[in-house]
Formats: structure tokens, C-alpha cells, sequence
């Protein structure tokens, strides 16, 4: 039985595999069909997953054995339900509130974030030594472009008016410099970006491939 079912597994990867390289030669039925499969199995498994680590554990079982205790719970639950009020025209307006304190809760988490999470170790990651005693010369020239490669790109979104003194002008050239200098150092990491997405894409393609040419022919014997 179990041959059976990793016989059928395979062969319907592959002919998945196929549909959805099928969009190679244009949009067309079956690629659509296997992208609706995918959207439909991924909300479908992102459900359970939620529910039986998350609201099941956490939400409906405390408060089915302790309600009591575990009373406070009952806010989440309110909001939960008025969440899906907005699935009704006509309620739409009580999904107003938990919707707002998602999106505060999320824009809060963003920033907080940003902050912690990238401003910071970027600013504690460039505090480096250029002195070559330090680790030697590669070390060092190397903590340096770090170093220019970050002030210059931070440089290049700061905005301001040239002015109309000769310091003015000379500190209006001195930050173009360093903008036109930040310019392509962020062009060069998106294009190492891109390279990478671009690598990680035919890794895909690559496996999947490798897939067609080995497992079918197995299974035809």
C-alpha cells in the first residue's frame, strides 16, 4: 500500500511540476489550476497549523478547562468574532475595532522592529577597527568599505538645499559626493540581491528537474 501511495505522490509532483512549468509557453489553464492548488493547500495548511498551535493550545482549551483561571482570554475571543464580522456587509462597522488594534499592534512591531532589529546592529556592525594592527590589512581595508559603504548609502537619502554661502555650497558638494558614492554601493547590493534570488530560483528549477529525469523513469519499471 505504501508503494502504491509514494507511486501516486510522484506522479502527481510530476505532473504538477509540469503545469506549473507549462506557464514557460504563456498563461494558460492548467498553470492556473496548479497555482489555485497551491494557494488553496498553503490557506488551508496555514489554518490548521494556527489552529492546533495556536488557538487550540493557547485560546480554546484554557478556557474550556479553566475558564476561571483563564478568563482574560475572553478579550482575544471578542475580538476574534468581531473580526469576522466584516465577512457581513451589514456588520461591517464592529470589525472596525479589532482590525484597528491589529494594525496598530503590527505598525508598533514594525517599528520596534526596524529599530532593534536593523537600525541598531547596523550602526553597533560599523563600529569596526581600520587599524591594521587590529587583524592586518585585508581586515582593515575591508572594515573601511564597510564603513563608507554604510555612511555614503545613508548619505544618499538625506535631502538639503544648497546654500547660498560658500560653506553652504562646499558642504552641498561634499554630501552630493558622498550620495553619488552611497548611489552604487546600494546599486551593488541589489544587484547581489538579485543575483541571489536569481540563483535561488534555478536552484529550484534545478531540483525539480532533477526530479523529472530521475524518480519517473524509476517508477516506469
Amino acid at each position: 500500500m505504501s508503494d502504491v501511495s509514494n507511486l501516486i505522490g510522484i506522479w502527481v509532483s510530476a505532473l504538477l511540476t509540469v503545469m506549473v512549468l507549462s506557464y514557460l509557453l504563456g498563461d494558460n489553464p492548467l498553470y492556473r489550476l496548479a497555482e489555485h492548488l497551491f494557494v488553496g493547500t498553503a490557506v488551508g495548511y496555514a489554518v490548521l497549523v494556527a489552529y492546533y498551535s495556536l488557538l487550540r493550545p493557547r485560546l480554546i482549551l484554557p478556557l474550556l478547562q479553566a475558564p476561571l483561571e483563564n478568563w482574560t482570554l475572553v478579550v482575544p475571543l471578542l475580538l476574534a468574532l468581531l473580526l469576522l464580522a466584516r465577512l457581513n456587509h451589514s456588520w461591517r462597522g464592529a470589525g472596525m475595532a479589532p482590525l484597528a488594534f491589529l494594525l496598530g499592534v503590527g505598525v508598533a512591531l514594525a517599528l520596534g522592529g526596524a529599530l532593534f532589529g536593523s537600525l541598531l546592529p547596523q550602526v553597533e556592525g560599523t563600529m569596526l577597527s581600520v587599524n591594521p594592527a587590529d587583524g592586518g590589512w585585508g581586515v582593515a581595508v575591508g572594515n573601511l568599505v564597510l564603513v563608507i559603504g554604510t555612511v555614503s548609502a545613508l548619505a544618499y537619502f538625506y535631502f538639503t538645499g544648497q546654500g547660498d554661502t560658500g560653506w553652504g555650497r562646499l558642504r552641498a558638494g561634499f554630501l552630493k559626493a558622498w550620495r553619488g558614492l552611497g548611489k552604487w554601493f546600494i546599486m551593488v547590493t541589489f544587484g547581489a540581491i538579485f543575483a541571489s534570488t536569481v540563483m535561488a530560483r534555478l536552484s529550484l528549477l534545478i531540483g525539480r528537474l532533477q526530479f523529472l529525469i530521475t524518480e519517473i523513469p524509476k517508477t516506469l519499471r
